[in-house]
C-alpha cells in the first residue's frame, strides 16, 4: 500500500495551514519528478509530471488536498501509469491545545500503456481519525495520534487497520511509528514503518522512514531530502529496498521541482 508521507507532521500544522495558504497563493504547485529506476540492477530513466492542490477554509477547519501523477518509464513498451488521490479533513479543535481531526483519504493507481488496468497498489479508501495534544502550550513539544481504517475494492476487496503514534520536539525533530494489521484476504500483521524527520519550515525538511515487514528480517531504508526557495520546491530522494531479503539490495533515486502558486 502507497503510504501517506510526513503523517505526524500534517497533523502538528493542521491549525497554520489555512493562514499560510493565504499568504502563499492559490495552494495549487506543479511539478516534475524524474526517477532512474534500480540503478544497482538496470538504470530505467522514468519522468512524472504532478499537479498537487491544498487548501483550508472555514478557518483552518477544512482542509482539502488532491494530487494527480503521471508517469512514464522509458523501457520497453514504455508503461505509462496514473496516480490520483484525493484527502478531506474536519478539524475539531477542543482547545487551545488538542485538536480532533477526521480525514477521508481516496487513492487510484492504474496503467494507460501499453494497457489499461489496474497498477501498483490499486484503489484505497481510507476514513481515519488524528489527535494532537501541544505540551506545555507547544514549548515541551507536540504530540499526535492516528488511527486508520484502509480499504482497497480495486483490482481486490482487502481491508485493515493501523495506529501511529509521534512526538515532535519543540526544535523540529519528530519520530512516528506506524503498526499495520490486515483483516483481509488474510487476516495477521503487516508491517511496521518508523519515521524520523527534522522540519525547518523555511528552508527544508528531511527524513528517514524505515519499514520493517512482518518478521523485521526485510527492510525498507528511504531517506529523503526537500529544500523551499520561496514558491520553489526541491527534493531528492532514494529507496533501499529488500534488505535482508534474498537477492540483492535495490537501490532506486529520485529527484523532483515543484512550483507554487
Amino acid at each position: 500500500m502507497k503510504k501517506i508521507l510526513f503523517v505526524l507532521f500534517s497533523l502538528l500544522l493542521t491549525c497554520g495551514f489555512a493562514a499560510a495558504q493565504e499568504e502563499e497563493g492559490l495552494g495549487l504547485s506543479a511539478g516534475v519528478e524524474l526517477s532512474f529506476g534500480d540503478v544497482a540492477d538496470e538504470a530505467v530513466f522514468g519522468i512524472m509530471p504532478l499537479l498537487v492542490y491544498e487548501h483550508s477554509f472555514l478557518d483552518g477547519a477544512l482542509d482539502v488536498s488532491a494530487e494527480i501523477d503521471y508517469t512514464i518509464t522509458f523501457e520497453d513498451e514504455t508503461p505509462q501509469d496514473v496516480y490520483a488521490e484525493e484527502n478531506i479533513g474536519y478539524n475539531l479543535f477542543l482547545n487551545d491545545a488538542s485538536t480532533l481531526t477526521f480525514s477521508l483519504h481516496n487513492e487510484n493507481d492504474f496503467s494507460t500503456a501499453p494497457e489499461f488496468g489496474d497498477a501498483g497498489d490499486g484503489s484505497i479508501f481510507e476514513p481515519s481519525v488524528g489527535y494532537t495534544l501541544a505540551l506545555n502550550g507547544g514549548d515541551s513539544g507536540e504530540l499526535a495520534f492516528a488511527l486508520g481504517f484502509p480499504i482497497g475494492y480495486l483490482p481486490e476487496i482487502t481491508s485493515g487497520v493501523y495506529a501511529t503514534a509521534g512526538y515532535m520536539f519543540p526544535f523540529g525533530l519528530g519520530v512516528e511509528a506506524t503498526a499495520n494489521l490486515d483483516f483481509s484476504p488474510e487476516a495477521g500483521y503487516s508491517e511496521t514503518n518508523l519515521v524520523i524527520s527534522y522540519a525547518h519550515a523555511e528552508l527544508f525538511t528531511a527524513e528517514v522512514e524505515l519499514d520493517a515487514d512482518a518478521d523485521f528480517k526485510i527492510f525498507t531504508i528511504s531517506p529523503y531530502l526537500e529544500w523551499y526557495f520561496g514558491s520553489l520546491t526541491a527534493w531528492v530522494g532514494v529507496d533501499f529496498e529488500n534488505i535482508g531479503g534474498k537477492g540483492s539490495v535495490g537501490v532506486s533515486p529520485y529527484i523532483g521541482v515543484s512550483y507554487s502558486f
